[in-house]
């Protein structure tokens, strides 16, 4: 790389190296002239304002790529379905979110072009909602130029794979079955079916179908069965969800395969996931009426995103799967299981 220093009054005609920015406190902060730009006469008092008195002229040496175009690429060659590369400037290319749906992220690959050298990657959590327009990650490199050989090393480890891509919600049909003598008598109102309703409602999807059963475990996996027999896409089961309860062991009776019961996150640590063929059967903690999200809000949008969860996925929520229980609560934009 060829870095040549030129007097601002004597670069009229040559073109710049690299964006020039300006910053206006509290205003704003972008480029004013980019980089390619020719300077005209007409820029000097400009350069003169961004505290400018020389500008950079480069010229790349051979197997060199600038900063703007190897941003590009290799934000290009991370991003697959879903996402969209934006240039908007100052050597960062964005991806964003072209669906709305759930972010996944590569952890282990983005780590390896972390490491590469010289290569800058940054995203959101993997597993984070998003929508048509979100910015998910930003890609960079280190100097004005960077060497071909150290892009040719994170194409390698993309290969044809995408590390960041997103994966659109689908709209599904959900049974729900309430437990508990106290609901079924009426003695207590029904208030997880709403919940659960509203929950849905965020990714368009909707209640089908509800029924209130009594804790008799026969009972329970009729209602399971029932549900299943009217073709919904997914069964919420909520109740007691401790050992010493019912509920678990009439999923079990429903004829499901239990995957996982039991979670180290809180709230939420007794929820059960099973699948009845490929259909997920979910028991979910009564205690979710209390607290404002759950375990189950974070599969929740994983399931939509017909992911098949294993007992792996769920033990990785132990790192940030403590709620802070704020009194504000700013769920998704908060650490709550963003550590999985």
């Amino acid at each position: 790389m060829k870095l040549r220093e030129v007097q601002i009054e004597d670069a009229v005609g040559l073109p710049l190296a690299y964006d020039l920015t300006e910053i206006v406190p509290g205003q704003r902060k972008g480029a004013v002239l980019r980089r390619g730009h020719r300077i005209s006469a007409e820029d000097i008092p400009t350069l003169q304002r961004i505290g400018k008195s020389v500008v950079y002229v480069l010229e790349l040496e051979k197997g060199e790529v600038h900063e703007d175009d190897a941003a590009l690429r290799l934000a290009s060659m991370l991003s697959g379905p879903g996402v969209k590369v934006e240039m908007p400037g100052e050597a960062w290319a964005d991806v964003r979110a072209t669906l709305k749906g759930l972010l996944k992220v590569d952890m282990r690959r983005l780590l390896a072009i972390n490491t590469i050298g010289d290569l800058l990657v940054a995203t959101r959590h993997t597993n984070s909602n998003v929508a048509p327009g979100d910015l998910v990650a930003k890609a960079k490199v280190r100097g004005l130029v960077v060497e071909e050989g150290r892009l040719a090393c994170a194409a390698d480890l993309v290969g044809g794979d995408p590390v960041i891509k997103v994966i659109p919600f689908r709209c599904v049909r959900a049974g729900v079955v309430v437990t508990g003598r106290e609901v079924y008598e009426r003695r207590v109102e029904d208030a997880f079916t709403p919940l659960v309703a509203s929950r849905l409602a965020e990714y368009d999807s909707t209640v089908a179908e509800s029924e209130i059963v009594p804790d008799d475990a026969d009972e329970i996996a009729r209602a399971i069965l029932a549900m299943l027999e009217r073709k919904v896409d997914m069964v919420l089961v909520t109740g007691g969800m401790s050992p010493d309860d019912c509920t678990p062991r009439a999923i079990e009776l429903s004829g499901a395969r239990v995957v996982f019961y039991g979670a180290p996150v809180s709230p939420g640590a007794m929820t059960l996931l099973a699948y009845h063929g490929a259909t997920p059967v979910l028991g979910v903690p009564a205690g979710i009426l209390a607290r404002p999200r759950a375990l189950f809000d974070l599969i929740l949008a994983r399931l939509l995103a017909g992911e098949s969860l294993s007992p792996t996925d769920i033990a990785e929520y132990g790192h940030g799967g403590l709620c802070l229980g704020c009194k504000t609560c700013s769920f998704p934009l908060c650490p709550f299981g963003r550590g999985a």
